[in-house]
C-alpha cells in the first residue's frame, strides 16, 4: 500500500524547477490521477460575505485552527481536497469591479498569487488550483465572498485527459480540460502552469474520482518547465 505523508512544513517548497523524471510516471504513456472523493463546491467556503476595507489582507483561518504562518504542519487538507488543489471563486454582494488578490500555496507548497476582476454578484472563477489559502485583498471595499469550484489541480504538467472515472466506473463523457499556461514567466493572471480538470461526475465528497491524463517534461528555450510545469507565480 503507497503511503502519503501527511506533515508537510509550511515553509518546504517542494517544487523541482525542470524536473525531467518521477517514479509514477511513464513518459508517454497514461497516467491515473486519484483525486479522490472531491467535496462539493462552495461560494462561501472561504468567506462568506466577508465586510472588506479595501486594500486589507484578510487571513483565512486554517482547517486546525493553527494560524501560524511558518509552524502550521498542513496535517488537514485545504480546501478540503483533493489532493492537487482546486480554483476559486469570488463575488460581492453588490456592484464592485475591484481587483481582489488571492495568495497561498499549491500541492507542492509553492506560493501561488492569482489576481481576479471583480464583476459584483456574478461570481468570477479563477484559474489557477490552490492546495491552501493564506489571505484575501480587495482593492476597493465591500462584502465579498470566496469559494472553491469544480476546477481541479493536476500533480503534473499535462497534455490530455483520457479518461475519466467515479466509483471504478468510466465516464462517457469527458469534462473540460484546460492546458498549462506556458507563459514564463508566469503573472497573477495566467493560467495554471500544470492545467486544471473540470470533471462530468459531480463532485459530492463520496463518489471517488479518478482520471488518466497523459504528461509531459518539456523545457522552454530558457531551459524552464518540465513535469512540475512552469514555477506559479507568487507576491
Amino acid at each position: 500500500m503507497k503511503r502519503t505523508a501527511k506533515y508537510t512544513p509550511r515553509r518546504l517548497n517542494r517544487y523541482v524547477p525542470a524536473m525531467a523524471y518521477s517514479a509514477d510516471v511513464i513518459l508517454g504513456g497514461p497516467h491515473e490521477v486519484r483525486f479522490g472523493p472531491v467535496a462539493l463546491a462552495s461560494t462561501t467556503l472561504l468567506l462568506n460575505a466577508q465586510a472588506v476595507v479595501a486594500a486589507t489582507a484578510y487571513t483565512t483561518i486554517l482547517n486546525d485552527g493553527n494560524t501560524d504562518p511558518v509552524n502550521d504542519d498542513y496535517s488537514e487538507e485545504f480546501p478540503h481536497g483533493p489532493g492537487f488543489g482546486r480554483c476559486l471563486q469570488i463575488a460581492f454582494g453588490a456592484a464592485n469591479a475591484g481587483i481582489v488578490t488571492i495568495s497561498g500555496r499549491d500541492y507542492l507548497g509553492q506560493p501561488v498569487t492569482e489576481s481576479f476582476t471583480a464583476n459584483g454578484t456574478t461570481p468570477v472563477i479563477g484559474v489557477k488550483a490552490f492546495k491552501w489559502v493564506d489571505s484575501v485583498t480587495s482593492t476597493l471595499a465591500g462584502d465579498i465572498s470566496v469559494g472553491t469550484t469544480d476546477k481541479l489541480g493536476l500533480p503534473y504538467a499535462t497534455q490530455n485527459i483520457l479518461g475519466e472515472q467515479a466509483d471504478g466506473a468510466r465516464v462517457a463523457t469527458l469534462g473540460t480540460f484546460v492546458s498549462p499556461s506556458y507563459t514564463d514567466p508566469q503573472t497573477a493572471t495566467t493560467a495554471d502552469p500544470r492545467g486544471t480538470y473540470d470533471p462530468t461526475t459531480t463532485l459530492d465528497g463520496v463518489k471517488f474520482l479518478s482520471a488518466e491524463i497523459i504528461v509531459h517534461n518539456a523545457l522552454n528555450a530558457d531551459g524552464n518547465g518540465g513535469l512540475y510545469g512552469l514555477a506559479h507565480y507568487g507576491a
